[in-house]
């Protein structure tokens, strides 16, 4: 199975066009989003604010980000303005048993995750999210913790059939943790949410490949590096971007894409937010996108949760 991302012309007819991927069952998914990681409550409402206006209509947030009152803040507005069929929101729940995070673990996994799957509808003012995604796998992913990995995942499955968010899936999960969830799962996770961006191959660990075969989007977080600058000021992406006429971030998001994986950026600055969306006018070449997949930094791994 291979992702298609597709266009609406009818809604986007710019070169911001943004494409959207179908989700297992069937959601329409849009291929950019924006994130708010690090973010405090008046940064994240001011920076989704900005990227509305810059085109994005996908926009991700977390339990973990301690943000959601002002992600929820903006939300509420954009709803009124643009209609809710046409937005797309994306959050998180930790995984089970890490301290302070609100999720313990064993035998409180299960209504934990309720809980916290509710606070954050809550938080964000919703009565309902498109993405709902474990944040991570509780502990790693090994024979200690498959019994969390599993009740939660059934927690989840049991918001999704209340109709409290349109697709669930995972993030940081690698194939020994869905070893693990496809045991007893009844839902197959709509998307896995890792580390992904140039430098790491085009095929990490060979998930991208599993993903695919299985019928789960990848989707990246961190595309443009985790605490490098390389892929925004370095001469490879610099370099290629010079023949099209973009910059090297928009050349390393492009390179995401082009892989058909959907990403998820971020910046408090309109300029950049502009930039990361205006992917749709241009396509590497084969010759290009060789030389891209064989870059061996900046480094990165999928998930700091597992490794395989």
């Amino acid at each position: 199975m291979r992702f298609i991302f597709l266009v609406s012309a009818a809604v986007y007819a710019s070169a911001k066009a943004v494409p959207t991927v179908t989700l297992n069952n069937k959601v329409q998914m849009p291929v950019v989003s924006a994130g708010t990681w690090q973010y405090n409550n008046s940064v994240a409402q001011q920076s989704c604010v900005d990227a509305l206006a810059a085109g994005f209509t996908h926009f991700d947030t977390a339990h973990d980000y301690n943000n959601q009152e002002g992600v929820g803040a903006f939300f509420k507005d954009a709803v009124a303005s643009k209609g809710r069929a046409n937005l797309f929101l994306t959050s998180k729940v930790p995984g089970c048993g890490v301290p302070g995070q609100g999720v313990r673990g064993g035998a409180h996994c299960y209504n934990d995750t309720v809980s916290v799957f509710q606070e954050n509808l809550k938080q964000l003012q919703v009565a309902f999210v498109d993405l709902m995604l474990i944040h991570f796998p509780p502990g790693g992913c090994n024979a200690l913790t498959c019994g969390e990995i599993q009740s939660q995942w059934k927690a989840f499955e049991d918001m999704y059939a209340q109709n409290l968010s349109r697709a669930i899936g995972v993030s940081n999960y690698c194939q020994s943790c869905f070893s693990c969830l496809f045991k007893t799962a009844k839902t197959v996770p709509a998307v896995n949410q890792v580390q992904y961006h140039i430098g790491m191959g085009a095929d990490p660990i060979g998930l991208h490949t599993y993903l695919t075969q299985k019928g789960i989007v990848m989707q990246a977080y961190s595309p443009l590096g985790d605490g490098s600058s390389e892929l925004i000021t370095g001469n490879l992406t610099n370099g290629i971007g010079k023949k099209y006429g973009k910059s090297g971030a928009q050349v390393a998001l492009k390179w995401i894409v082009q892989h058909s994986v959907p990403l998820s950026t971020k910046s408090t600055k309109p300029k950049n937010l502009a930039s990361d969306i205006d992917l749709f006018d241009f396509t590497l070449s084969a010759s290009d996108m060789a030389t891209l997949d064989a870059a061996t930094s900046p480094a990165g791994k999928v998930s700091f949760m597992c490794t395989k």
